[in-house]
């Protein structure tokens, strides 16, 4: 049988002739990035095979090699959020650990146990990302075989950053009493290894949907003397990422009516008041977080961020500085803003001026870095589907839009964009411009809240009785709404 040498973690392996090299490398939990899961549409899960440039999901072991995968950027992953005073009041005492699953990223925190207070922090990569970019991609290999390597590559993650948490503070994991754990449906089942058929089709009805605990061992046995809280999902795409975003803003209290977003590779929206809340899940796609996008890329060391005209000329800056070797969805969303002020594109997405690139139309953002017309396709879609969002669910409420007189923007990808550009290109109705506050990791901060407060798993429960979903595609006039988003404003209007 063929071996294959793997760089830089020396490893070696014997695996069967005509095995995958993405295969190989993901039983190893060192696969490169797959953004479309391996189907080889994306070509960034590039590796050195001999020396030679390959994609690993298009490459098959039939003789001794020696591959080398690159090694990952350093991802620029947000940990604050802001939001609800912790109030001690636990399951069981000890220090507290609280965890968002994102499907990107996850972040742990550890708290103290006699104040609530955040000691440590730390945070990596979902090495789940090797199965896809996005939920859908992750459930698909999930009911293909890949259900358990997906719940052990997670397990084994939050293994490692609980160990690193307690070791900066000095402590040992059997001392940590509480341990809360959020994330959307499909990370939350996976973490607990529990099928993912209930996500893959109609009517994609949520399992998880009782708040409870259980001994956190039986999980995660580093924390073998904590308890572990579930959180319960307000619908099969809405989970208890978007019931941590929810307690932590406190909007289920707030008399003016609300709108908070959370934009990953898919979008949860909700709005309302103390009086009616609503919720939706659009599927923007993972286009806003570099996936799907020719050069797109998280948000690391050489990713466009941020884009502006100046003197008639396009300028970006760079995260980390140095030459772009991408863009992340701040930048793209900048970008496109951009363009359509001076022109360059117009209101049906269309590229007017620019040059020819890979036999499409395109716009050179940097040195060896375009736009091209495929890209704002992209981007018309993930806007599309949030515009129409909000747009329905104030529908539903018997509102108009200019009623949202709070709009909260959750997770990394709000924290870092430029709201007016935001509005500008339509991923927010132009309505709510100067009305969006960015409230960092919310989900972060209510799984902070969670751990220390028995009440407010008490009241996650509550909440998801109350929260109203509103199932987008059933709408008649959601085709028509989502059509008509997808277009920009015209300049000057």
């Amino acid at each position: 049988m063929p071996v294959i040498h793997i760089l830089p973690e020396e490893l070696t392996v014997e695996v069967g002739r005509g095995t995958c090299l993405l295969e190989v490398l993901r039983t190893e939990g060192i696969s490169p990035d797959a953004p479309c899961g391996g189907q080889g549409k994306c070509g960034k899960c590039v590796v050195l095979m001999n020396g030679k440039r390959v994609l690993a999901c298009q490459t098959s072991v039939e003789t001794d090699m020696t591959v080398t995968v690159p090694e990952k950027d350093g991802l620029h992953i947000l940990r604050e959020g802001v939001g609800a005073d912790i109030v001690l009041n636990p399951v069981r005492r000890g220090y507290f650990v609280a965890i968002d699953i994102g499907t990107t990223s996850v972040v742990t925190f550890l708290l103290d146990r006699d104040t609530g207070r955040e000691l440590a922090s730390a945070s990596m990569l979902n090495p789940q990302t090797g199965y896809g970019a996005d939920v859908i991609s992750r459930i698909k290999a999930a009911m293909e075989g890949s259900l358990e390597k997906q719940r052990d590559l997670i397990r084994g993650t939050l293994t490692d950053l609980i160990s690193r948490v307690c070791g900066q503070v000095g402590i040992s994991p059997t001392e940590i009493g509480t341990v809360a754990v959020v994330g959307n449906p499909s990370m939350q089942q996976l973490f607990l290894g529990l099928s993912v058929e209930n996500l893959a089709g109609v009517p994609f009805a949520p399992v998880l949907l009782e708040a409870k605990t259980s001994p956190c061992r039986d999980v995660l046995p580093i924390c073998e003397n904590a308890v572990l809280l579930t959180v319960p999902d307000i619908a099969g795409y809405i989970g208890a990422d978007t019931m941590g975003c929810v307690l932590s803003t406190e909007m289920y209290a707030s008399e003016p009516l609300t709108l908070m977003v959370d934009i990953g590779t898919n979008g949860e929206l909700v709005l309302g008041s103390r009086e009616r809340m609503i919720a939706c899940s659009t599927a923007a796609g993972p286009a806003l977080e570099g996936a799907n996008i020719r050069f797109g890329m998280r948000g690391t060391d050489g990713a466009i961020d941020h884009v502006w005209m100046e003197e008639g000329r396009l300028r970006c800056s760079v995260i980390g500085g140095g030459t772009a070797r991408g863009i992340c969805g701040s930048g793209l969303i900048d970008a496109v803003a951009v363009l359509l002020d001076a022109g360059i594109l117009n209101k049906r997405g269309r590229i007017q001026s620019g040059e020819e690139w890979d036999g499409q139309r395109a716009v050179a953002l940097a040195d060896r870095v375009w736009l091209t017309q495929e890209d704002i396709r992209q981007v018309q879609m993930a806007k599309g589907a949030i515009c129409a969002g909000v747009r329905l669910m104030v529908k539903q409420l018997g509102r108009e839009v200019d009623d949202i007189q709070r709009v909260l923007l959750a997770g990394a990808f709000g924290s870092y964009m430029s709201p007016e550009s935001a509005c500008r290109i339509g991923l927010l109705p132009e309505e709510l411009r100067g009305r969006i506050t960015a409230v960092g990791n919310a989900a972060g901060r209510g799984a902070k809240l969670l751990a220390c407060n028995k009440e407010m798993l008490a009241k996650s429960q509550i909440l998801r009785d109350r929260i109203e979903f509103l199932e987008l595609a059933s709408l008649p006039e959601f085709s028509r709404t989502f059509a008509m988003s997808m277009n920009f404003r015209e300049v000057g209007v």
